[in-house]
């Protein structure tokens, strides 16, 4: 669990607000008061509400610039003591790093498709100049670049990535584990989506991270705070993430994902002229790979053909069922994805899918779309005898995941687009005992999977998603995207 708290006595100057009068001189960057003279200055400006003085004013505008009075709470990075996080993003330099926060609804993030309940936070470095001689204070986006002109001279800025996303984490649930959504699928249908954490950028391509089962897109947070302290990271791409019920079936929660990526499309880019929107990367962990993997897969009669020798069409169940059952069942490999990312992928199932425990949980989930009882018995005379035990009850999240499960080995046999590269990331443990090693949860004959560019075996259990090594190569194999897509 993250927590991020701010310190206390750290919203108000610690001086009277009339000590701007005393601010004769803007020292050198160089200088070593010269980042104590910007926080100063920040404490004031705080304390006049960022309002323009006649003694110092904000410059508001131009290029990577932010204004403070634009967003409903601004303090000072250094105010926010943080825990559970391995490593602080943040480097030293010119300027004091400060973190902006709008809550959901605020007019500056008017247009934004995914904005989470919890807000945004961004992160920022105030600087100080000087304009005919007169103190001029300058708010620097540091996601747009973490360079800045101070005084003439170009510098490298003090940053702190971890501040923002820790702070808007801790406004949220704060927690990685979601049973509530794994059992109660009707329930949680309601806080499905796609989010964000920085506003949309049409430069950058969007990285689409998809967490695992009985997981939230907070499971994401190791990976999002070491990615974002590579400069080639946060110029190239910006991170959605999507939440789903974990208790649905694959192929349900396939389809929503698909349902968010092209309500985003229709938002952000209706015309289809950016190309970035064309080049998503899908980073997806254990069940969230098999939702990846369905994206750059053909469905229809490759699919259902592989449970029933009648054509889905000859099926005669209520018109709304089937019409649900074709959305489901009918895709073809998105156009706007340009690779995936596998982290621990059970492409095979899982033992563990059989336990007692996880049997156990399976029993209580409660699915949202049950088919009437006349409209189960033509599904099942539909079927082929030796698929008909597949769905005597309802597959969930669980169910699905079954080792050997023929439902996620009719995937793997579903056509995959030849033009979207991909990866394996997988855990051993740190037994280097691979091909006979297992994250603990999911064995190595299930995860592996054929035809990808590149596979990295790395010390970790089943949350290779939060290791280190994990989330370098994550790293490593979006850098080489970029790279590529430049060439």
């Amino acid at each position: 669990m993250k927590k991020a708290a701010r310190k206390p006595g750290t919203d108000a100057p610690s001086s009277p607000q009339n000590q701007a009068d005393n601010l004769v001189s803007v020292p050198k960057p160089q200088h070593p008061s010269y980042n104590s003279q910007v926080e100063k200055c920040f404490l004031i400006a705080k304390g006049h509400g960022f309002h323009d003085s006649a003694a110092l004013t904000f410059k508001r505008s131009g290029s990577g610039l932010l204004d403070p009075g634009s967003y409903d709470e601004v303090f000072l990075a250094s105010d926010l003591n943080i825990k559970g996080l391995a490593e602080r993003s943040n480097r030293s330099g010119v300027g004091v790093p400060v973190v902006l926060w709008a809550k959901k609804g605020s007019a500056i993030l008017e247009g934004q498709p995914g904005i989470p309940n919890a807000g945004m936070a961004f992160p920022a470095t105030l600087v100080l100049n000087s304009r005919g001689g007169a103190p001029v204070l300058e708010l620097h986006d540091t996601i747009k670049s973490d360079h800045a002109v101070v005084e003439g001279h170009r510098y490298a800025l003090a940053t702190d990535y971890s501040a923002p996303l820790a702070y808007c984490i801790s406004k949220g649930q704060n927690r990685t584990l979601d049973l509530r959504a794994l059992i109660h699928t009707g329930q949680s249908l309601v806080n499905v989506g796609l989010f964000q954490i920085q506003k949309y950028d049409p430069e950058k391509v969007p990285v689409i991270f998809v967490h695992g089962l009985l997981c939230r897109p907070e499971a994401w947070t190791a990976a999002s705070n070491q990615l974002l302290s590579d400069p080639a990271i946060r110029k190239n791409y910006q991170f959605w993430f999507f939440r789903y019920p974990t208790g649905l079936p694959v192929w349900a929660s396939a389809a929503l994902l698909r349902g968010e990526m092209d309500r985003f499309q229709k938002q952000l880019d209706p015309q289809g002229r950016n190309s970035n929107m064309n080049r998503k990367i899908l980073v997806g962990h254990s069940m969230g790979g098999l939702l990846s993997d369905l994206m750059v897969r053909k469905g229809g009669a490759d699919l259902w053909s592989q449970f029933s020798d009648h054509p889905l069409e000859q099926l005669v169940v209520r018109p709304s069922l089937k019409k649900r059952m074709e959305s489901l069942l009918n895709f073809e490999p998105r156009k706007d994805v340009a690779r995936v990312i596998f982290v621990s992928t059970p492409h095979r199932g899982s033992p563990l899918a059989l336990k007692h425990l996880a049997g156990f949980l399976a029993s209580f989930i409660k699915l949202p779309y049950i088919p009437m009882d006349a409209d189960k018995t033509a599904i099942h005379n539909a079927l082929r005898s030796d698929r008909r035990r597949l769905f005597s009850s309802p597959a969930n999240g669980i169910s699905c995941l079954r080792a050997q499960s023929p439902i996620l080995l009719s995937i793997l046999k579903l056509p995959r687009s030849e033009k979207v590269p991909y990866h394996s990331i997988i855990g051993d443990q740190g037994k280097n005992n691979t091909p006979n090693s297992s994250d603990g949860i999911v064995p190595y004959w299930s995860s592996h999977i054929d035809g990808a560019v590149s596979e990295k075996i790395v010390p970790s259990g089943h949350g290779a998603n939060e290791n280190s090594e994990g989330i370098k190569e994550i790293n490593r194999i979006l850098v080489l995207a970029a790279q590529d897509a430049k060439e």
